[in-house]
């Protein structure tokens, strides 16, 4: 087998009739990189080693090198593997190499070189560890095979297929139990995993198969459970079945279930998680309902206002009432845990009671320095009460303290010179597992640069995933770059809608991130989905030649602002009700509009039922008047026929209010 040291007279041809090519037209490093990966894809063994080797001072050499192995994989030892995990111990594809080399020993059944191997970088891989038992199988060692297996196979969940050789060996080796196998049954039962649950009863007794079909005819009548005796499952079974019953009840019928939870409850042990979960559960479903009834329930749940989260529902529950309630809303405020009580959210609704109920036109001190202080925060009600009281708005913008030393140590590393050629050829994977591999690696002053150092770099979506983790709230320039401006003005213009609120939409949504891709499947920087692209385009005549299409920006932008523009006019050009609609969906905000449309327009964003389409309207309104600041631009958070529409008038000239704005 053939060494790097050896490549340069093995190669066969004429090895550096490339390299005077390349020599006549010096190429920066990303570029010559590039070139001779080209190259080598089709290039024979000989000459692909020596392309590759010329390229030996090219930081993104051991791509070339991670590739070469990749082609030709008989062509390397032991030695060559032990030489590259060693010399690249960041390289973040150090661990598909040694798990391409251990695959290949296995199919060579070379299994005392597979451990030998193994040892040098172990995986932790369930398939991977599959391949350890086999190895420990075939080279004598049992107990250490058995007890592997066994690890192996007693867990929760299905294991991959590879796995299946070891398993049906190990069981026809007489090593599978019955206890054993309830073991895992009950494992995967408590997770949710029934297919494997009821696979395991062909392995379990007849006792114990009926105690799990017992368990399994509760599990799909939650009905049963508050009255059925289900002491004899495990512990955590049991409290794996009371939660999934009462949480599926509670979505039926949340007055009738907190009956039932409030009659069972005590057979449990108090303040355990179980507890304390199904209490919030089945709170927030109560609390999403105004009558009287449901409150009263609310109050029993939780009389003494031990949870933080659920007074916090009953003040929505009270801004939700067809009549707002400001002496209640006042008295739950004042019943909070201190840090939630102080939070922007809730003094502001605490002043804007104060301001309901007082008949005096001169505002009270106490309430007036409420307001002052909120004026100077960087927040959704920070931005309100600016308004409120015809304060410029406070972006409290702060740039780090850059350590210069630190900075240059981190703009030497491997890792990072790596990523910063990788994201010039506009591969971005790649560069973010560089970035990652080299992060883990430095410590809290250098981490403390990374935001500089990639927003420097342009790569604005690092950036602000950096400034976040390392809590640089107040590091604006990283946190609220205008990515994509130009782009964003001029599809904004053509839809006839704010440029600054499509970049807020994007800006909450991915984080400008072209890549992204949501649980859901929505895709790209304004995170549309396949079907709304689709339908969007084919309404406003748009180019969109497949999903793919999403992850390039100006398509994806086109996209994006007209859909927003179309919500805009549905929802009579109200952006709080259009940013709800993009985010949530048109036809849950024409409900929340048809049970709640009567509101003040802060309570209605306030009570809005799901917490993650709550914090998104906020933070895109708020986001709004950032970039429209951080532009030069002086914008209200809210228009003028949006301003009339909230809890507290401090003027009938909300127009007057907008101009200082």
């Amino acid at each position: 087998m053939l060494l790097f040291s050896q490549l340069s007279t093995a190669a066969g041809g004429d090895p550096n009739a490339t390299g005077r090519a390349l020599e006549n037209e010096p190429l920066p490093a990303h570029h010559a990189f590039e070139r001779t990966e080209a190259l080598i894809k089709t290039a024979p063994y000989g000459r692909a080693a020596s392309l590759v080797l010329e390229q030996k001072d090219n930081p993104l050499y051991p791509y070339l090198q991670y590739q070469l192995y990749q082609r030709f994989p008989k062509m390397v030892d032991q030695q060559d593997i032990n030489r590259f995990l060693d010399q690249y111990r960041l390289f973040p594809k150090r661990g598909k190499l040694q798990r391409n080399w251990l695959d290949a020993l296995a199919s060579q059944q070379s299994w005392d070189h597979w451990v030998v191997a193994y040892q040098r970088l172990p995986l932790n891989v369930t398939e991977t560890r599959c391949d350890l038992a086999r190895a420990y199988m075939a080279t004598g060692k049992q107990d250490e095979a058995n007890q592997l297996t066994a690890e192996l196979w007693t867990v929760g969940k299905s294991q991959p297929d590879a796995c299946d050789g070891v398993f049906d060996r190990w069981i026809a080796n007489g090593n599978l139990t019955q206890e054993r196998a309830e073991q895992r049954y009950w494992l995967a039962a408590t997770a949710g995993n029934m297919q494997l649950a009821r696979y395991l009863h062909r392995f379990m007794s007849s006792d114990a198969t009926a105690l799990a079909k017992k368990y399994e005819t509760l599990r799909r009548n939650p009905k049963l459970v508050p009255g059925a005796d289900i002491t004899s499952f495990p512990e955590k079974a049991q409290a794996a079945l009371i939660k999934r019953s009462f949480q599926s009840l509670a979505r039926k019928s949340a007055d009738t279930t907190a009956e039932r939870w409030l009659a069972y409850r005590g057979r449990l042990e108090a303040n355990s998680s179980l507890v304390k979960g199904l209490d919030a559960y089945i709170g927030k479903r109560l609390a999403l309902k105004t009558e009287s009834e449901s409150a009263d329930l609310l109050q029993r749940l939780d009389p003494d206002y031990q949870y933080g989260e659920l007074t916090e529902a009953r003040l929505r529950q009270v801004l939700g009432a067809e009549s707002i309630d400001w002496v209640k809303l006042q008295e739950l405020i004042a019943r909070l845990p201190a840090d939630l009580r102080k939070s922007d959210r809730w003094q502001y609704w605490y002043a804007t009671a104060a301001q309901n109920l007082s008949s005096d036109s001169v505002q009270d001190e106490a309430i007036q320095q409420i307001w002052e202080t909120l004026a100077g925060n960087r927040s959704f009600y920070g931005f309100l009460a600016a308004a409120q009281q015809k304060l410029p708005y406070d972006l409290n913008n702060e740039q780090p303290s850059l350590d210069e030393a630190a900075l240059a140590v981190i703009e030497k590393n491997p890792a990072i010179v790596r990523a910063k050629l990788l994201l010039q050829l506009d591969r971005k994977t790649d560069a973010q597992r560089e970035w990652n591999s080299a992060r883990a690696s430095f410590d809290a002053t250098q981490r403390q640069q990374l935001a500089a150092l990639s927003s420097e770099w342009g790569w604005h979506h690092r950036a602000i995933m950096d400034a976040i983790r390392q809590g640089q709230w107040n590091y604006l320039d990283a946190r609220f770059p205008a990515e994509f401006a130009d782009v964003f003005g001029q599809a904004a213009e053509q839809n006839e809608i704010d440029t600054i609120w499509a970049t807020a939409i994007a800006r909450q949504e991915s984080a400008f991130k072209t890549a992204a891709v949501s649980p859901v499947g929505a895709r790209g920087l304004m995170q549309l989905m396949p079907s709304t692209a689709k339908h969007t385009a084919k309404k406003y005549g748009i180019d969109f030649k497949n999903i793919q299409a999403l992850f390039e920006p100006e398509t994806n932008i086109a996209l994006g602002t007209a859909y927003l523009a179309e919500m805009y006019e549905r929802f009579d050009r109200n952006r709080a009700y259009a940013s709800a609609a993009y985010n949530a969906g048109p036809r849950r905000v024409d409900g929340w509009l048809k049970e709640r449309g009567h509101l003040p327009l802060d309570a209605w964003i306030e009570t809005i039922p799901y917490s993650e389409t709550r914090t998104y309207v906020q933070n895109v309104l708020a986001f709004r008047v950032i970039y429209a600041q951080r532009a030069g631009q002086e914008v209200a958070m809210l228009s003028p026929s949006e301003r009339l529409m909230l809890a507290y008038q401090f003027d009938s000239n909300p127009q007057e209010q907008d101009a200082v704005n």
